[in-house]
């Protein structure tokens, strides 16, 4: 995967430049990462089709992420090491993992930084979204790839979708969170299968087609 451009669109001083020790004030930059990769190379071959997404006149596949850094205003007063926080969801956590900041309840709100504690020892943090379904809501962080088609248009075939639900109910949206979720090709499909299990590990059993079916909510 080779980024070819990054795009920062924001810039500013991270936490009212506050002074982190030795290491001194930190700035926090938002963004856009660009990436190409070429859909013959034999290490991108695991990339399920990818050899049929559009490519650019080099024969690339063009794609972009969010992104975000935090890192020292001074780089030579840091440790010089890079800490990647791989979005959850589109979340950030490594600063509720190392620096026990609260999670925002709002992804948008400003970064709480809790005690400190890699800005302190001099990291540079960086994440950079890599899911595609995340829901557009300010504040979490997707990519954003193209749709690989067939010569017949879409793509279609058997997927899994994993459900939990906390509590009984009529309807189950067929992604949870809000995500994006891929639509039914066919809201009839005989062949559409809905398992159930009592437990993680338990047997599944099958419910009969006629007992489910796909559905539009509308007005509840």
């Amino acid at each position: 995967m080779a980024v070819i451009a990054c795009e920062i669109t924001s810039r500013h001083a991270l936490a009212d430049g506050h002074t982190f020790g030795t290491v001194g004030p930190y700035e926090q930059l938002d963004g856009t990462a660009h990436f190409a990769v070429d859909p013959t190379h034999s290490l991108n071959r695991g990339i399920t089709d990818l050899h049929l997404a559009p490519r650019d006149d080099n024969g690339l596949v063009r794609f972009a992420a969010d992104m975000r850094i935090l890192t020292p205003v001074d780089p030579q007063r840091g440790n010089q090491r890079l800490l990647f926080d791989v979005p959850n969801r589109g979340n950030r956590l490594a600063l509720w993992m190392f620096n026990h900041a609260p999670r925002p309840a709002v992804p948008s709100a400003p970064m709480d930084l809790g005690n400190g504690f890699l800005m302190r020892q001099g990291y540079t943090v960086v994440w950079c979204g890599w899911q595609h379904d995340v829901p557009a809501v300010d504040g979490l962080m997707r990519i954003r790839v193209p749709e690989a088609r067939n010569s017949d248009g879409r793509i279609s075939g058997k997927i899994l979708v994993k459900f939990q639900p906390n509590a009984p109910s009529q309807v189950q949206l067929l992604s949870d969170r809000l995500h994006r979720p891929y639509p039914a090709t066919n809201l009839h499909d005989p062949d559409a299968t809905l398992l159930v299990r009592d437990a993680v590990e338990a047997p599944p059993q099958v419910i009969p087609r006629a007992q489910w079916s796909f559905a539009k909510l509308e007005d509840g």
